[in-house]
């Protein structure tokens, strides 16, 4: 995508060797407007003034930027640097409590999953039952007077 200052200053990116020239120019013109150019750079500089209508122009919006750069207010913050930094410090403690709620959550909710599973799962669940009767439902019958067991008489 070519900017509107490219596309007025004939910086189109077709030719990387123009491309560069112009970047040349630019970077010139600027020391130019600074006072940091060697005698024979100033003279190139007002050549290419004093012939190019294009980069006249641009000479005359580096001085109004240069111009009005330090008219520029900067506006006052209303917080001040420790409560900002306090605040982003409190922000990141947050995230990580909320983190860690999260990760205790997910383990209380997958110890849960687990639990049902193997509860379900297994023959006996968590808690086996001990008195089980499978088949016949039959009572179970217990005689008095005939023990299933005899006896010794010597215990008698």
């Amino acid at each position: 995508m070519i900017s509107d200052f490219e596309h007025k200053q004939g910086i189109l990116p077709t030719d990387s060797s123009d491309m560069d020239n112009q970047f040349e120019r630019f970077e010139l013109l600027s020391a130019y407007i600074d006072g940091e150019v060697t005698a024979q750079e100033r003279k190139q500089v007002q050549q290419w003034l004093d012939s190019d209508p294009e980069f006249h122009e641009l000479y005359k919006q580096l001085l109004r930027v240069q111009r009005e750069t330090p008219t520029l207010r900067v506006p006052e913050s209303s917080v001040s640097v420790d409560n900002l930094s306090q605040g982003v410090f409190d922000t990141i403690d947050r995230q990580d409590g909320r983190k860690r709620g999260l990760l205790a959550s997910g383990i209380g909710i997958a110890a849960v999953i687990v639990g049902s599973f193997v509860h379900i799962s297994s023959p006996d669940g968590l808690f086996p039952r001990y008195a089980r009767t499978e088949g016949d439902k039959k009572a179970l019958t217990i005689a008095l007077n005939r023990p299933a067991v005899e006896i010794p008489p010597t215990l008698r």
